[in-house]
């Protein structure tokens, strides 16, 4: 083998390394992120369980000509939480109003969508389900909760529905969730059910859209 040849192979050897890397990293964010989900949803599970609401996770809709995916809805007497959940470990940073929040550890620093700005997206064609169904006046609450852990710190206003996930329970105990505001929660339960968006091709290519979206802000 002549030297031009040793350099081709370690050349190629060298970038399936690195596509193997970026592939297996990509799937273990996906583990993780799964994991969050998996204790946000426990624990709705539970509160939800001893007082007859209905919790839905992982729910595509319909959102005008595509589709938008939703972690967690609480259905209750008082109305509904739309909760977004991230698992993040590292420093979080954002404001209301900006786009883009920061994500870092250590020396690597991403850019991701504003949550609250998501989870406004959900409430919007959640709302628009209802009114195609005639149903209005319903409450409907965002939080986003992080459960990146210990590891996680959030270096934003204390006023926005921005929560890590050891303060979940204590939220979900608010007098406001206790309130009995002759919600059908069947009915809205049913409504969402009805509505969801089951189309495999649909699901993919939505799938597709936040993976290109989370390459650009890396």
């Amino acid at each position: 083998m002549n030297w031009e040849s040793i350099v081709i192979s370690a050349v190629v050897i060298v970038i399936f390394i690195a596509i193997l890397g970026a592939y297996l990293r990509s799937q273990k964010n996906v583990r993780v992120g799964i994991q969050g989900e998996k204790k946000v949803a426990g624990i709705l599970k539970r509160f939800a369980g001893i007082r007859s609401f209905k919790v839905i996770n992982d729910i595509y809709l319909p959102l005008y000509d595509k589709t938008t995916q939703v972690d967690h809805i609480l259905i209750g007497f008082f109305g509904m939480i739309v909760i977004e959940t991230k698992n993040y470990k590292g420093d979080i940073y954002g404001a209301p109003k900006d786009k883009e929040w920061l994500h870092v550890v250590g020396d690597e620093k991403n850019k991701f969508y504003n949550p609250i700005m998501q989870n406004q997206t959900h409430i919007d064609a959640i709302r628009h389900i209802f009114a195609k169904e005639k149903i209005y006046n319903i409450n409907i609450d965002s939080l986003i909760v992080f459960t990146g852990g210990r590891k996680s710190h959030l270096y934003i206003p204390k006023n926005l529905p921005v929560i890590k996930l050891r303060k979940l329970k204590k939220v979900l105990h608010k007098s406001a969730y206790e309130k009995d505001n002759d919600v059908d929660v069947e009915k809205l339960y049913n409504t969402l059910m009805e509505h969801r968006v089951t189309d495999p091709k649909l699901i993919a290519n939505h799938n597709k859209n936040v993976k290109k979206m989370a390459k650009r802000n890396k």
